[in-house]
Parts: C-alpha cells; sequence; structure tokens
C-alpha cells in the first residue's frame, strides 16, 4: 500500500494536477487564460501522504441539477470515495519554503484536487486540541513546478474534519463539499455537496511523519 501512495504521489508530480494556496510574494505572470495567474517554484517536495476511503452516509440537500445529467454521469446511487491526503513543501524562487496540505477525492471516474485555504484546531471541553478542520479549494492547480489560479468554474471547496483521543490517534474524520454553482455544468462535484461522507479509519495506509495527520 506504500508504494501505492508513492506512485499515486509520482503521477500526481508528473500530470501536474495538485492545488495549493500560494503566498503573493514571488513571480507573478499573466497566463494565457483570461482571469488566471501563475506562480513559478523551484522545488517541489511530498512530506506526508495517507490515503483512506469515504463512505456516504446521507443526502443533505435537494438536486439542482436535473436527474438527466446525473444519469448521464453515474447513478443517483452515491459512490464511496478514494480520498488522498498529504502535506507538500513549496519552494519559491527566492529560497523561501513553505507547507500546504493537499487532498484528491475520486469515485473511480471522476476526480476533484484542491489544497488548503484555511480551517483551524476543535478543542474539547477543557479547551485541549482534539481536532482539525482543513478547507481546501479546488481553483488552484500544479503545472510542472507552477502554481496556476484559476477560478472560472466556481468556488468549489472540500472540507476536512479530522477528530482524534487524548493518545492522538484518529477517532473520527469526515469529509463534506460546497460549490457556488458557479462556471461549467460539473454533476460529479454537485452530488458530492449534496452528500454526508464519513471515512472508514480501518482503510488508513499513510507514509511519513503521523502527526502530519493532525495539523
Amino acid at each position: 500500500m506504500i508504494r501505492k501512495i508513492c506512485k499515486v504521489i509520482s503521477v500526481f508530480m508528473l500530470i501536474g494536477c495538485l492545488g495549493f494556496t500560494v503566498p503573493v510574494w514571488g513571480a507573478e505572470q499573466v497566463v494565457t487564460k483570461p482571469g488566471s495567474v501563475t506562480y513559478e517554484m523551484q522545488d517541489i517536495q511530498v512530506q506526508y501522504a495517507a490515503e483512506f476511503t469515504a463512505y456516504p452516509q446521507a443526502m443533505v440537500g435537494k438536486p439542482s441539477v436535473s436527474k438527466s445529467v446525473y444519469d448521464a454521469v453515474y447513478s443517483d446511487t452515491a459512490k464511496p470515495l478514494q480520498v488522498l491526503y498529504g502535506v507538500v513543501k513549496l519552494t519559491m524562487p527566492t529560497g523561501y519554503s513553505f507547507t500546504e496540505e493537499f487532498i484528491s477525492v475520486t469515485d473511480g471516474v471522476n476526480i476533484a484536487r484542491g489544497l488548503s485555504n484555511g480551517g483551524g484546531p476543535i478543542y474539547n471541553l477543557n479547551n485541549q486540541v482534539r481536532g482539525q478542520n482543513t478547507e481546501f479549494v479546488t481553483g488552484k492547480k500544479l503545472t510542472d513546478k507552477s502554481v496556476v489560479k484559476d477560478y472560472s468554474d466556481g468556488w468549489k471547496t472540500i472540507r476536512l474534519t479530522r477528530k482524534w483521543d487524548d493518545y492522538a490517534n484518529p477517532m473520527d474524520f469526515t469529509i463534506s463539499f460546497k460549490w457556488d454553482l458557479v462556471g461549467s455544468v460539473d454533476p460529479f462535484f454537485q452530488k458530492l455537496t449534496e452528500t454526508s461522507y464519513v471515512i472508514d479509519l480501518t482503510t488508513l495506509r499513510h507514509k511519513g511523519a503521523n502527526q502530519a495527520v493532525q495539523r
């Protein structure tokens, strides 16, 4: 399984499909597509990766895309998702380095990816940190060693909620999706926004420092 994770990461880096947040400083250039910008990176390294399966639990909203559109892509029944989560280290041309969390979800046919855009800790009744919420945005892409920002398909977010016990063991992971419905039709992501998912921790496989799961 660890080899599988490494292989997936290598493929991601090869085809340039991770999305992530980049600070405002650094080399910025306007790219071919109007409204897009790109930032060049000197180096990109994956420091941690984990994969697990998320199972649909319940519908959380009424469909706003016609049934015929859904049926053209997949059945009305939400499918389990394979989730790849991790931490990537980015180094700018100036030598400055920073880390970002990335995520990828797929039902085996369709896929959505993003990199952290915000979040915060979850506290217990004793004001101790026992969890973390992270929000990812899909409108940021990695192409070769450049970061491309493009929000023409709307503001699509993936929220990963992680909770652990007093001994730092993973306890409760969930994943949810939101979209402002701006941009081209995307039945897959729309279906994601209408379903709640719980991650099966027995499927968790990871490579790298364990504490990265608890950021």
